[in-house]
């Protein structure tokens, strides 16, 4: 009778186990994303730039492209600015860093149509 009662609690908290990492394993595979495309962000942006302080925004990340919206901590000290990002082998690497982009410069990076601005 207690093998019973143990068997049902292990697969009720089993049952929850999957229910909860259904739940909230994305969520955090998001955060987790968004924090390696930040981070690859602000690496590109400090070696391609001057800008003292900035603030990186996450806008879209479609497959293994991402675009990213880079704002000066001081707001007269240049322009808002766009990082596109390719991920390679499992590691973000920024592609380009600019206010205006061409037709040219998206098929020169592969960037998708549905992350371009």
């Amino acid at each position: 009778m207690k093998i019973t009662a143990i068997a049902r609690l292990a697969r009720a908290f089993s049952l929850i186990s999957i229910v909860l990492a259904i739940t909230f394993g994305g969520s955090l595979v998001l955060a987790n994303e968004n924090d390696a495309v930040i981070t690859a962000a602000r690496t590109y942006v400090a070696a391609h730039s001057a800008v003292s302080g900035f603030n990186v925004t996450v806008e879209k990340i479609e497959g293994d492209y991402a675009r990213v919206k880079v704002t000066p901590t001081h707001a007269g000290e240049t322009d808002p600015a766009w990082v596109f990002l390719k991920r390679e082998k499992g590691i973000w690497r920024g592609l380009t860093i600019g206010t205006f982009f061409t037709p040219e410069d998206y098929a020169e990076f592969h960037i998708p149509p549905s992350i371009q601005l």
